[in-house]
Order: structure tokens, then C-alpha cells, then sequence
């Protein structure tokens, strides 16, 4: 009987043990089964290595929720949450992510073709939604402060203009694209990267160099191009609000879901600040009152052969308005308190066809209206401009060797305002642009890992004429694709837009000049790069170092000797932007990234002095010396994380007027920001942090605020200073903090 006992009470309790216990197997694999990887559940000491095949097993787990951690060398960590059921088996399949999988994303800037990053024979630099999220951003502007080679320019501290510059050249000859279409042009390309919200982007594609062998016109320093979300591939559901210390509220919502075989994603964001701030004491607000609401519709269709086939519409309304502290809507347009207000509304519509041919060829269409009411002080200021554009590409792989590429387009802009810019007697061109272009292209696959790409461009258009852009593109990598050598040569032109260069004097603190009928501005432009992808103990380097060379046969330099104007005139003399950017991130075994980058410029432009001697000019608001850093570290088991983000800028020349009591040129700064980040298993993240924690703010931006109408400039006024806002280069904003939320529903 005692014998029956003990079986039965060690029956029961093996029965009890096992309803406590549960068993977790699975298998880690990228391309292939990875052997010795290492996986752990976090916070015990259930700890285990990947056989041959990948598997691996836990038994005898109590029951409850753990966080798997599964690393192996050369790849990226994986972690997630699972739950251990009493006498059941967990199972989980985990996909390993190569470090160097960047090379394997997907990129359209360089040739017009969805290529792999690896394959593309020019350097693309990609930028995911992930790598922004490190200093989360509200619209691109402010995201584009965090890519090296990149300088976020303000032009115009009172109403918020600002432009970014690439490789030291003024944001002028940068050209910006969605979805591959040059959406920003002229008047809206003079501050509408602020009205870009980040919810609709999914990454953004950065070319540095001379493209307008496939790009026409404005794409001289290089090509920003802004993808956005592909509805069958987004979350189904995301939303994102912040709030930071200035009181300025942003809120993101995205919908993406399919209709038979529709894909649909709808996106409405908004930013509204209606607070005064003015922390450097000047009597002007540091930041404008600002509303602004954005739309965006995209949908894409299921076709035979995957076929490409979307249309989208995006639409704007923004109400901006900064100036004196007291300055009142009501008074926009009197003397009394100065302001400077923008109210905007912005729509453009657009589709991507593949068209149903045995070729692959795709058309483009683009059709954008922005209408502009302000006011700059007294002066009213009302515009329009509407854009079109149309372009056809067939590619064709001829032969084993060779891969062409062949299109046509056409581009039309038609500007008008009421203050004389759009008058050709005036500024030299009229209100109607017309640009033509075909263009080819060859890429030839050498042997022993050898391309080469060969393009030409001609553009007709009825202001400067016929142009021709050449360029030539070789590029070489090792048979592990570990290490690449690039190197290009091309040229690019620009149509002068003198609303978009001199949009500071629309304040009326300064008159337009135009000697003579401007020229298009065409430049030649080299540069090479060698990159590598180190492998290490304890993670994996990738660093890159580019070196440019850009010489301008025509440069326009906005004047701003003169303090009551700003003079333009060709330079046939010529302008040089050379130098060479730096670029390495490390990511380790364990959650930890660093990443950090410079680029260093020289840009200078020939000019005759009174005495008739050729030396040079330095263009203002370029410095010569710009870096960027960021550090991100993972807490695994809280999943908490933490983010150092910044940059380091120096000296620039600023525009001064004569015998001005400011410096010259800006100091040395930096803008410093750090976040913490709460990431949570149903999918919400909730961060906070500081942006400009050392607290930078720029000294006397405003030349006399306290007479923006020139009433009293005869009375104490020896120097004959005049109310200008040109000498600002970066906000007045000051630290502040900042807190938000993100959702997504896969």
C-alpha cells in the first residue's frame, strides 16, 4: 500500500510539473541554415547554439512570457517576445538580417531602374524610416539635418524660408524629387521640404554629383529623391504625435488596405504652434505661428507580369505667419507691427504606368498647381505656378553585355506674380518655361566585376537654348562585394530662378537687381569613391570615403555689397566646389550602432575687382565644414533605447552690410540632441527627449528689429544700417523637449 502511495503522489506530481513546463524548438537561417548561432532567453539561464541545420531546442521552460535573443556574427541581433504554455512546444523560425543588407536594398536614383545598391554603378546613399526615427522629425527639412554632405540652410529666420545644400552648394542646385517626378520648383521649392511630413516616406535617396544627363535641369550638386510608401507593403494602420516644449504639436495618421486588387493608403498629418516665443530678445518671434494640414492619397494595382500601374494626389494648406511679438493678423499689412505671413495651398497629382507591351516601358505623369498669398511687411505678395511634367523610359537588356536605357521628356512651368520677377523685361525670362529632352543611356557589364555607364542628354529650352550633358560612370567591386570602387564624370546645367534665390527680398528689405539676361548656369563635375564592408570580431564596419570636383563655366552669385539690394549677373569667369566627405558606421554584436560622417568643401567664384584683378569670392551661408554623428544603444529585456544624435558646423560667411558691428563670419557650433525610446509588444512606442541641449541660439539674426520699417534710420544711425534679415543661418529656437507616441498595426 505505502509502495501504490509514493507511485501515485510521484504520478501526480509529474503530471503538475509537467502543466508548469513548456518547451520552446526552432531553426535560425538567413539564405542558408546558420550553424552556432547563439540564442538565450533573456534574464535566465536557459542559453543554446544552432546545430547544423539551425535548429535548436529549450525543455522543461516554466511557463510565462520571455524575450528570445538570437545574434550571430556578421548579422543583426533579433529579439522578440514569446510565451511558454504548459506542455505544449513553442515554436519559432528566426531570419537573420545581414549586416550589409543595405547593399542589398533597392535603389532608382542613379539609373532610373530599380537596381540593388551594390549593382548601381553611381553611389546612392539610402536613409529608411529607421535611420530618421534615431532624432525623430516632423517633416524632411529637419530630417535631412541628420545625412552627411547635407546642410539645412535658413534663409529667412521671420517667415521660416530654408533650403538644404549639398556638397557646399546652395540648395538652388540641388534638384528634389518624389517618386523620381521634380516636383520643387521655383515657388515651391523655396521652403517646401518643411511641408513634407515624414508619414508618407518610406526612405530617401541621396545622389551627390552632376546628374542631369537623366534628371535635365537644376540637378548640378545632386538629386534628392523622396520615395513614399507602397500600399501593398504598409502597415495597416500608423499613427505618430508629438508635442514639444514650444507648445508646436504634430500628429500623422496612415491607412493602407486593398480593395480586390487595389491597393489603397490614405495619409493626413498636421502641425499647429500658436504660441510666442522670442528667447534671444529681439522683439521677434523665434518661431512663425504655424497651421498646416497635409493629404495624401496613392494607390497601386495588381497587374499581370507585376506590371507597375499607381496614381497619387497630395494636397497642402499651410497658414504661416512670424514677425514682431505683438504683430496682429488683423494688421498684417500695415506699419505699424512688421510681419511676414504665408498662407499656401499646394496640390499635385500623378501616376506610373508600365505600359501592357512586351517592353518594358514606363510612362509619368506630374501635374502640380501652388498658390501663394503673403505679405512682407506692407508689401502684398501673390503668386502662382503650376508645373507639368511627362516622361516615357524604355530599358532593354540587348545582350548579355549590354543594357539600355532610353527616354524622352517634357517639362513645362508657368510662374506669375505681381511683383515684376515673372516680367522678362525685368528678370530676363518670362512666364512660360518649356524644356525638351531625350536622353540615352548604356551599361555594360565588363568581365572581372567591371561596369561601365555611358549617357548622354539634349534639352531644348525657349530661355537658354539647346544644352548637351554627357557623362561617364565606372565602377569596380571584389568578388565578395566587400570592397567598390566608383568613379564618374558628368555635367549639369541649371535655368537661374530668381524667385527662388532672392525670396529674402520679397520683405522689402531689399530690391532685385538683374544687369543682364541671365544664362543658364552649366558645370562639369568628377568624383570618386571607394567603400568597404569590414567584417569583425565583434560586429561589422562599413566606411566610405568620396572625393567631388565641381567647375561652374557660368555661376550666379546672389550680391548682397549693396545693403538695399541683392545683384545678379553671369559670371563667365567661372566658380570651383571641391572636396571630399567621410563616411563609417559600426554596428556591433550587441545593440549597440555608431555612426559618424564630415565633409569638408571649398566654394569660391571668380571675380574682377576694381582693378580689373581676378580673385576670388566666397558664396555666404556655405560652410566649409560640416559632420554628423549618431550613437544607438538598445537595453534589450526592458526594450528601452537610447539615441545621441548631432552635428558640427564651422564658420561660414554670413551677408553683412558696411561697417557692420557683427562678425563676419558665424562661429563653430553644434546641435545636440539626445531621446529615449520605450518600444512595447503591441506594437506602440512612446519616446521623449531634448533637441539643442547645449542650448545653441544665433546672435542678432535681424539687422535693427526695433525699426523694420526704415522710419528712423536718419537718427543715431551713422552707419546707415538698414532692417535686414539676410544674416541668419540657423534657428533661433533654442532647447526645448520633446515627447511622442507611435503606433503600427501590421
Amino acid at each position: 500500500m505505502k509502495g501504490i502511495s509514493i507511485g501515485c503522489f510521484l504520478f501526480f506530481r509529474t503530471i503538475l510539473y509537467a502543466q508548469s513546463v513548456g518547451e520552446l524548438n526552432g531553426n535560425v537561417y538567413s539564405t542558408s541554415p546558420l550553424h552556432k548561432a547563439s540564442i538565450a532567453l533573456l534574464k535566465t539561464s536557459f542559453t543554446a547554439t544552432s546545430d547544423s541545420n539551425g535548429n535548436f531546442i529549450f525543455e522543461n521552460i516554466p511557463v510565462g512570457k520571455y524575450q528570445l535573443r538570437v545574434s550571430y556574427v556578421g548579422y543583426e541581433n533579433f529579439q522578440q517576445s514569446i510565451e511558454i504554455k504548459a506542455g505544449s512546444a513553442t515554436i519559432v523560425n528566426v531570419s537573420l538580417t545581414p549586416f550589409n543588407s543595405h547593399l542589398k536594398e533597392i535603389v532608382v536614383t542613379g539609373t532610373l531602374k530599380d537596381v540593388k545598391k551594390s549593382e548601381s554603378v553611381t553611389p546612392v546613399e539610402v536613409y529608411t524610416e529607421k535611420f530618421f526615427q534615431h532624432n525623430p522629425s516632423s517633416n524632411v527639412y529637419d530630417a535631412l539635418k541628420n545625412v552627411n554632405g547635407v546642410f539645412a540652410d535658413v534663409d529667412n529666420g521671420v517667415s521660416n524660408t530654408t533650403d538644404v545644400q549639398l556638397n557646399g552648394l546652395e540648395g538652388n542646385y540641388t534638384m528634389i524629387l518624389i517618386d523620381g517626378v521634380p516636383a520643387m520648383n521655383g515657388l515651391a521649392g523655396t521652403y517646401a521640404l518643411n511641408s513634407i511630413p515624414m508619414s508618407i516616406i518610406d526612405r530617401v535617396e541621396v545622389l551627390k554629383g552632376a546628374s542631369s544627363t537623366i534628371y535635365g535641369s537644376d540637378a548640378i550638386s545632386g538629386v534628392i529623391n523622396i520615395k513614399t510608401k507602397n500600399p501593398s507593403n504598409a502597415p495597416r494602420f500608423s499613427c505618430s504625435v508629438s508635442l514639444n516644449s514650444m507648445l508646436t504639436a504634430n500628429a500623422d495618421f496612415t491607412l493602407a488596405f486593398k480593395i480586390k486588387k487595389a491597393n489603397g493608403l490614405i495619409s493626413i498629418s498636421g502641425e499647429s504652434n500658436n504660441y510666442r516665443w522670442d528667447l534671444n530678445g529681439d522683439n521677434f518671434m523665434d518661431v512663425p505661428l504655424t497651421n498646416r494640414v497635409n493629404f495624401f492619397n496613392k494607390w497601386s494595382f495588381d497587374r499581370e507580369e507585376n506590371r507597375v500601374a499607381d496614381i497619387y494626389a497630395r494636397y497642402l494648406f499651410e497658414d504661416r505667419i512670424g514677425g514682431e511679438m505683438r504683430s496682429l493678423k488683423e494688421l498684417r499689412t500695415s506699419n505699424i507691427y512688421y510681419s511676414e505671413a504665408i498662407r499656401t495651398h499646394q496640390w499635385q497629382v500623378g501616376t506610373h504606368y508600365q505600359l501592357p507591351v512586351r517592353e518594358k516601358v514606363m510612362l509619368q505623369l506630374d501635374f502640380s498647381e501652388h498658390r501663394q498669398h503673403a505679405n512682407y511687411g506692407t508689401n502684398i505678395f501673390d503668386g502662382l505656378q503650376r508645373n507639368g511634367f511627362s516622361q516615357l523610359l524604355w530599358s532593354k537588356k540587348i545582350d548579355a553585355v549590354n543594357e539600355l536605357l532610353l527616354g524622352v521628356s517634357y517639362r513645362i512651368s508657368y510662374y506669375s506674380d505681381n511683383t515684376g520677377l515673372s516680367i522678362d523685361s525685368i528678370s530676363g525670362h518670362g512666364k512660360l518655361l518649356h524644356i525638351a529632352g531625350v536622353f540615352m543611356e548604356d551599361e555594360l557589364s565588363l568581365p572581372n566585376n567591371n561596369q561601365l555607364l555611358i549617357g548622354a542628354r539634349f534639352d531644348y529650352n525657349n530661355q537658354s537654348g539647346p544644352i548637351f550633358t554627357p557623362r561617364v560612370n565606372y565602377k569596380w567591386h571584389s568578388n565578395d562585394e566587400l570592397n567598390t570602387i566608383r568613379v564618374g564624370l558628368g555635367t549639369g546645367y541649371r535655368v537661374p530662378n530668381l524667385l527662388n534665390e532672392g525670396f529674402a527680398a520679397l520683405n522689402g528689405s531689399r530690391l532685385i537687381m538683374v544687369k543682364e539676361k541671365l544664362d543658364a548656369e552649366v558645370a562639369v563635375n568628377t568624383n570618386a569613391s571607394y567603400s568597404r564592408v569590414q567584417k569583425l570580431t565583434g560586429g561589422i564596419l562599413n566606411a566610405e570615403i568620396n572625393g567631388f570636383y565641381t567647375y561652374f563655366f557660368n555661376f550666379i552669385n546672389p550680391d548682397f555689397s549693396e545693403p538695399e539690394l541683392i545683384i545678379y549677373k553671369n559670371n563667365e569667369l567661372g566658380a570651383m566646389a571641391a572636396g571630399f566627405s567621410v563616411n563609417a558606421d559600426l554596428t556591433f554584436n550587441y545593440p549597440l550602432k555608431i555612426g559618424v560622417g564630415f565633409t569638408y568643401s571649398n566654394v569660391f567664384a571668380k571675380e574682377r575687382n576694381e582693378d580689373g584683378e581676378i580673385e576670388r569670392e566666397i558664396p555666404t551661408h556655405s560652410p566649409p565644414f560640416v559632420a554628423n554623428f549618431f550613437l544607438s544603444y538598445t537595453f534589450p529585456a526592458p526594450q528601452l533605447s537610447i539615441d545621441w544624435t548631432g552635428n558640427v558646423v564651422s564658420p561660414m560667411l554670413l551677408s553683412t552690410v558696411p561697417n557692420d558691428f557683427r562678425p563676419s563670419h558665424s562661429p563653430w557650433f553644434t546641435i545636440q540632441n539626445i531621446q529615449l525610446t520605450k518600444k512595447f509588444t503591441s506594437g506602440i512606442e512612446i519616446y521623449a527627449g531634448v533637441k539643442n541641449f547645449f542650448n545653441f541660439i544665433q546672435k542678432e539674426p535681424i539687422l535693427r528689429p526695433f525699426d523694420p520699417y526704415n522710419k528712423n534710420t536718419s537718427v543715431g544711425n551713422p552707419n546707415n544700417y538698414r532692417f535686414d534679415t539676410t544674416y541668419g543661418f540657423t534657428s533661433t529656437e533654442g532647447i526645448k523637449g520633446f515627447i511622442g507616441l507611435r503606433y503600427s498595426l501590421q
